[in-house]
């Protein structure tokens, strides 16, 4: 079953949009893979059948190694309707929280066919720097937000409108690369 990867702003306040994209994804037979965090991450959580959704965690079943942004309750709610939950996907606790974060989300978009990104506005710094991991990994990146966000860190090119799954977004074009059509 294909897998788009979903994240996003912790600080999106409640956004319809999520669920919907997320019911449209799933309702193509494609499986949600999202990472553990308050904002986007909850919302794509807490939007999508447990039958396939597939939660990256930074943090262990016991909510050992998370923090104050972490979503631990949503999570451990997805996992007792029967998502299926990557523990500790960034590595051990031992493992500094920043990069456990970020190879979390590494682990959630491996092998990905596109990440989607909730921005709760145009400089959502820690999620563009995972949409830069996307666009090195060669998938189609697509943002949700108000106005043009800022380029993924270390990455050229533009932005340009788009639709995904039949909703207005944003879509990434590298520089020189004619992008593919989602």
């Amino acid at each position: 079953m294909p897998s788009i990867h979903f994240g996003g702003s912790r600080a999106l306040a409640p956004a319809p949009i999520v669920g919907q994209v997320v019911r449209a994804v799933q309702a193509q037979g494609m499986a949600v893979h999202v990472g553990c965090a308050q904002g986007a991450d909850s919302q794509v959580v807490a939007a999508a059948a447990a039958s396939s959704l597939v939660v990256f965690a930074s943090f262990g079943a016991s909510g050992a190694g998370s923090w104050s942004g972490s979503a631990v309750g949503a999570v451990s709610a997805a996992a007792a309707r029967g998502a299926s939950v990557r523990w500790l996907a960034g590595g051990p606790l031992a493992i500094p929280l920043v990069g456990r974060l970020m190879r979390r989300s590494q682990a959630a978009l491996s092998g990905c066919a596109a990440s989607v990104f909730f921005l709760a506005g145009p400089s959502s710094r820690g999620s563009l720097a995972v949409a830069g991991f996307a666009v090195q990994a060669g998938q189609p990146v697509f943002a949700f937000c108000a106005s043009q966000p800022c380029a993924p860190r270390g990455c050229l090119g533009s932005w340009a409108p788009a639709s995904f799954v039949g909703f207005s977004c944003w879509q990434w074009q590298p520089a020189a690369v004619q992008q593919r059509l989602f």
